[in-house]
């Protein structure tokens, strides 16, 4: 390696553009004082890289450049200057793979300020490589290769510990003590680290104890919001997916649509002409019907009806005949029983009357002799008086009175008993004619009222009829109206499903697809149907707002939104059981009866009045103030803010969200990015149209529904009218035929209870004459009863006074016979009485029994008169029997014929409603097909933007999930994770990361620890290392050095000798290296005492000794043989030339012995315009002899 040329560009006192060209061993570079030779020392040094201005004898590195000053202006002024070294890098010395090397440094002025710029081989390069290469060449711009002026006396006078350090450095131990004294240094900051490491462990563990708890509540959080993130990837690709398959699904259904509609048109062109041939046979079938159900149908029904009426009739008289002959049967039993028994007691009766008659024909002779024998002895009394004979007739008067009116008392007893007897007949007959009368009225209030019902029937019949026929005539004319009806409800219904297919496409445009959860919509649907009571509905529901405020309140809401407020505490439990029996899911529920009244805190009062705040969430929601407290709890202290850099203010002292969806939560975290879409809102003006289509759409569904239900029924309603009006048209012709029958059947009924009415009344007066004979029986019997009593007392004064006449035995004999002819009279009266008794018993008897015997042959009489009768309506019975079979039969066959007519049309009216309603029912489907096509077209319109909406929101390259879940199946895990998330409360973020930050403090404090005290002892080792590397250094470059040293020392000098002594042996670096010398000829002195001349001389052999030692590419010495006499100037300049076999020598000097030694010489001088020039001087003789005089002296 090899230094070729150094070039200048306004370098200092060179102007321009100037190259110092240096050849192969010694270049000398001469000049007067003052001519800028030194200014080339101070270009190698400023591009080796010298950091100082000093250095360069310059205050400011703009004093490098040629002429400048600071404040003139001027054009001539340079703004840079530049020096470039060229080596010859051929051996590779440097390495660059050239073989020229330029190293170029400047100076640039930019905006009055200087700037140094590096290139190498033209490209730009850094003070960093520069320093990197020089240094691996052993190029130093402080380094031994380079000696400024006064180095070389300075050397003399180093002392010699700095002599020592000059070995040091020589050997490379300085970077040894450096290292030493870092390490050492190192070591007692170390100490001093471990020290304050040990303490910040300390109070690490002590923050992270601390951080513990909020640490695994922000873990939670932190894995909830992963999960959540998660989800909402998820949820992303199911809406992606969900968009895919209703995509695929909706142009399938086009497609197969579209051709069943194809399909259709020919079908309902079938249809409608199998609805005309149905309709025609309709018509035909209804002609028959009419024609087979005419007159003769009519007839016959008459005709059957009056057979069956009459055949009812006979049998119902025939069977009362039966009945009848019953009842005479039982009678005739009963009177021949009775006949029986009076005939025997007729002859009881007459025997007793007989044997009656008998005693008291024997009692009448008894009593006729012992009266004779009375009235001989009265008789015989009385001769004697007249007075006696006069009683005596006075008493036979009273006694023949006596026994008269004994005997008419008899007679009238009997008569009374007859009279009694007729009397109880009579009762009898009188009770069983008023049971007869009763049944004949019953018979004929039966008659009267069958004939009024079936007068009012055929009245009913008649006014049904008209009825009928005019409901007939009006369902015709109400059917043709009701057709018209459903066709305008059916242009209706299209017309709004249309508009309502048009804007819910709308809707969906703008909104995403979602709703309630499963759970959610489960209760809801029970509620309406009513199997939950109390469920008063959602918070989105029940709440309404403004369109301005709709995002951030629904933000605030969150989940909460689907909510369900519920009467009380028990409606809630019966709902979750309600979802825990059909594992429905979860849901969220707001008991009226349980909810806490809502208050605001006082962060939330004083967040709400900051500037930025709109108001609180709740405040912007209009509800029925029964809910208020249930609004509360879903909103809580949540405060609407205008913007997110208004409410990043007051971040972390309540939970805000601004109008544009971003959430600010009270612990420090932040949720925002794209508005958030949800299928759940709160009720806005915007969506009134919806809902008016939606009325709409359900009324002109209702009034279809209305309209085909009313055609239906009124077509189902005119064919039964016309079944009811042939029905009754038959009734009415029956009704009127068993209305004359009856009225037939009243009248006989009127007769019989007239004839009834007067044997009743016949009876009633017989029984009453008979009463009052009896009463005058009884009155006449009292009276004679009195008028007996009073003769017997007579009697018995006047046998009293007859007996006191006659007086004596013929008295008491009288008295005798008078006892004995009463008794017998008594007796007598007795057995006449038995006899009237038995007379007046008997006429009765014998007519009871004659009755009896009457009664009897007129039941025989009256049973054959019912078995005739019976016989005869038996057989009229069994001809109307046979009429009824026969008209039946021909009745069944004309029903048969008009059951198959009937059944035919009823057929074909099922067949044509059937038909009629499968038509309707198909161009309601091809309508609901055509509104289904349309409806789908617009949705695949809606949906391909949402699709590719949906995958833009997708994060870049992101793949698909291997699973995805369902919709409700995310939903229902992003409530979970809402509902975790909610129950965390406030989380403070920031403890995690101070956690962590904590966490990684401590490990990283630990592990600083570890490595400090690996350090520690890597340090003391290395210590040790360097140390005895430094002494094995230090002795083997002082051992060289010092040779070089001797040997140099004598070279120079012509014989002298001198060395380096250590100071102290045994501890090398403790001391320094002093330097003995003796000149020739001379004794032995300390450098200290040498003269100026010998200390350049040991200075120079001192620095070709190191020289020798560390060779250098090339040797830059300025002015070296300053203080040199011209004997020791020939000296060195031997000594350079000698060196300058093995290196490039560059040397500034004014000795002619240094410039004659040179191998190349280069004259530098100064013009007068201030600027250096330079000249190569082949000849140095003739050089030396152009000099002034007194320059050559010098």
């Amino acid at each position: 390696m090899q230094l070729l040329e150094l070039e200048f560009e306004n370098f200092k006192s060179f102007k321009g553009h100037v190259t110092v060209p240096f050849g192969p061993g010694f270049t000398c570079i001469t000049g007067p004082n003052g001519s800028g030779k030194s200014n080339i020392t101070d270009a190698i040094l400023f591009i080796l890289g010298s950091r100082s201005t000093k250095l360069l004898r310059a205050r400011r590195l703009n004093q490098l450049i040629f002429g400048y000053q600071e404040g003139k202006k001027s054009r001539s002024t340079a703004t840079h200057c530049r020096v470039s070294m060229v080596f010859d890098n051929s051996d590779r010395f440097l390495s660059i793979e050239s073989d020229r090397v330029r190293f170029t440094k400047g100076v640039r002025m930019r905006g009055g300020k200087p700037a140094t710029y590096y290139r190498l081989n033209g490209d730009t390069s850094s003070a960093g490589e520069f320093e990197a290469l020089f240094s691996r060449a052993g190029l130093y711009a402080t380094g031994y290769n380079i000696i400024q002026q006064g180095d070389v006396m300075q050397t003399s006078l180093m002392s010699g510990t700095e002599r020592r350090r000059k070995l040091e450095d020589v050997a490379g131990i300085t970077a040894y003590d450096q290292r030493l004294r870092k390490t050492r240094s190192a070591r007692e900051h170390i100490g001093a680290d471990l020290t304050l490491l040990d303490e910040r462990m300390r109070e690490a563990q002590r923050l992270l104890r601390q951080l513990e708890r909020e640490k695994r509540d922000a873990e939670r959080l932190e894995a909830i919001l992963q999960q959540l993130q998660e989800n909402e990837l998820q949820r992303k690709w199911r809406r992606v997916l969900d968009l895919e398959a209703e995509l695929e699904s909706r142009r399938g259904l086009i497609v197969r649509h579209e051709k069943e509609l194809e399909e259709l048109v020919g079908e309902l062109e079938e249809r409608q002409t199998t609805i005309g041939v149905f309709e025609d046979d309709y018509k035909k079938v209804e002609d028959e019907i009419f024609d087979a159900g005419g007159d003769r149908a009519r007839e016959l029904q008459e005709q059957l009806d009056k057979a069956r009426v009459e055949q009812a009739l006979a049998q119902s008289n025939s069977e009362s005949a039966g009945a009848r002959l019953v009842e005479l049967e039982a009678s005739r039993r009963q009177l021949g029983d009775a006949r029986k028994a009076a005939a025997a007691e007729l002859k009881e009766l007459r025997d007793a009357l007989d044997e009656a008659r008998a005693g008291a024909g024997e009692l009448e002779a008894q009593v006729t002799t012992a009266a004779s024998e009375l009235a001989r002895l009265e008789a015989s009394a009385a001769d004697g008086s007249q007075e006696i004979s006069g009683q005596r007739d006075t008493l036979d008067a009273l006694r023949q009175a006596a026994g008269e009116l004994e005997m008419q008392r008899h007679r009238l007893e009997g008569e009374r008993e007859q009279l009694e007897r007729q009397l109880q007949l009579a009762r009898e007959q009188l009770e069983r004619s008023e049971q007869l009368l009763k049944a004949a009225r019953e018979d004929s209030a039966d008659a009267d009222f069958q004939l009024q019902d079936l007068e009012l029937g055929r009245k009913s019949a008649a006014d049904n009829l008209r009825k009928v026929t005019a409901k007939h005539g009006k369902l015709v004319s109400e059917l043709v109206l009701a057709a018209d009806r459903l066709e305008r409800s059916e242009s209706e219904l299209r017309e709004a499903a249309l508009a309502l297919a048009a804007e819910e496409a709308a809707t969906r445009a703008r909104d995403e697809i979602g709703g309630y959860a499963r759970a959610v919509q489960s209760v809801l649907a029970a509620r309406d149907t009513g199997e939950l009571d109390g469920i008063v509905g959602t918070i989105a529901e029940l709440g309404q707002v403004d369109e301005e405020h709709a995002l951030a309140l629904e933000v605030a809401a969150g989940a909460r939104m689907q909510s369900v407020i519920v009467r009380d505490d028990s409606v809630a439990a019966e709902a979750i059981a309600f979802l825990k029996q059909r594992k429905l899911g979860r849901a969220r529920f707001l008991p009226l009866n349980r909810l806490r009244r809502y208050r605001p805190g006082a962060n939330a009062l004083l967040l709400v009045k900051q500037s930025g705040a709109v108001n609180f969430a709740q405040e912007l929601v209009r509800f029925d103030p029964r809910y208020a407290d249930a609004f509360g709890n879903v909103f809580g202290d949540t405060v609407i803010m205008r913007s997110l850099n208004e409410a990043r203010s007051y971040l972390g002292k309540g939970r805000m969200v601004t109008l544009a969806g971003e959430l600010l939560e009270a612990g420090g975290a932040m949720v925002g990015g794209s508005p958030p879409r949800s299928g759940i809102h709160f009720g806005t003006g915007t969506r009134d149209n919806l809902d008016e289509l939606v009325v709409r759409l359900g009324s002109a569904e209702a009034h279809k529904l209305e309209a085909s239900a009313a055609v239906l029924e009124l077509r189902e309603e005119l064919a039964e009218v016309a079944q009811a009006k042939a029905a009754l048209e038959s009734e009415c012709s029956t009704t009127q035929t068993r209305v004359t029958d009856f009225d037939e059947q009243a009248t006989k009924s009127a007769d019989g209870l007239l004839q009834a009415q007067q044997s009743f009344e016949t009876r009633q007066g017989a029984l009453t004459a008979l009463e009052g004979e009896l009463d005058e029986r009884e009155a006449a019997l009292a009276e004679l009863q009195i008028t007996i009593t009073d003769h017997a007392g007579s009697v018995e004064q006047a046998a009293t006074a007859l007996q006191e006449l006659t007086g004596g035995v013929a008295a008491e004999r009288l008295a005798q016979l008078q006892s004995a002819l009463g008794q017998q009279r008594e007796s007598l009266s007795e057995a006449r009485a038995s006899v009237a008794r038995f007379e007046a018993a008997e006429e009765p008897a014998a007519g009871e029994e004659q009755r009896l015997a009457s009664e009897l042959e007129q039941n025989l009489a009256e049973q054959k008169e019912q078995q005739t009768l019976r016989r005869d309506e038996r057989e009229t019975a069994r001809k109307l029997a046979r009429k009824v079979k026969a008209l039946k039969a021909e009745e069944d066959t004309k029903f048969r014929e008009l059951k198959e007519l009937r059944d035919r049309r009823d057929q074909l009216r099922d067949e044509l409603a059937e038909a009629c309603t499968t038509l309707a029912q198909r161009e309601e489907f091809g309508r609901g097909r055509r509104h289904a096509t349309d409806e789908l077209k617009i949705e695949v319109a809606t949906r391909e933007p949402k699709l590719v909406e949906a995958r833009q929101r997708l994060p870049e390259k992101a793949e698909q999930p291997p699973k995805v879940g369902g919709s409700e199946q995310l939903e229902g895990q992003r409530e979970t994770l809402e509902g975790q998330r909610g129950r965390l409360g406030n989380v403070n973020m920031l403890s995690l990361e101070h956690y962590r930050q904590e966490e990684e403090r401590l490990a990283r404090i630990r592990e600083d620890r570890k490595q400090l005290r690996r350090e520690v002892r890597r340090l003391e080792a290395l210590e040790a290392k360097i140390s005895a590397r430094k002494l094995e250094r230090f002795s083997e470059v002082y051992k060289h050095i010092n040779e070089n040293f001797q040997s140099t020392f004598t070279e120079l000098t012509g014989g002298g000798k001198a060395w380096l002594e250590l100071e102290k042996p045994e501890t090398i670096f403790d001391g320094g290296v002093s330097i003995k010398a003796r000149m020739p000829r001379k004794r032995l002195f300390p450098v200290e005492a040498l003269s100026g001349g010998e200390k350049s001389l040991v200075s120079m052999a001192f620095i070709f000794a190191i020289q020798r030692y560390d060779p250098s590419p090339f040797y830059l010495l300025d002015e070296p043989d300053q203080n040199l006499d011209g004997v020791n100037t020939e000296h060195i300049g031997r000594a350079i030339a000698l060196q300058s076999a093995v290196a490039q020598f560059l040397v500034v000097s004014l000795h002619h012995a240094a410039l004659r030694e040179a191998a190349h010489v280069i004259g530098v001088f100064m013009a007068d315009d201030g600027v250096s020039h330079l000249h190569q001087i082949h000849d140095v003789d003739s050089f030396i002899a152009s000099l002034p005089t007194e320059e050559v002296a010098a």
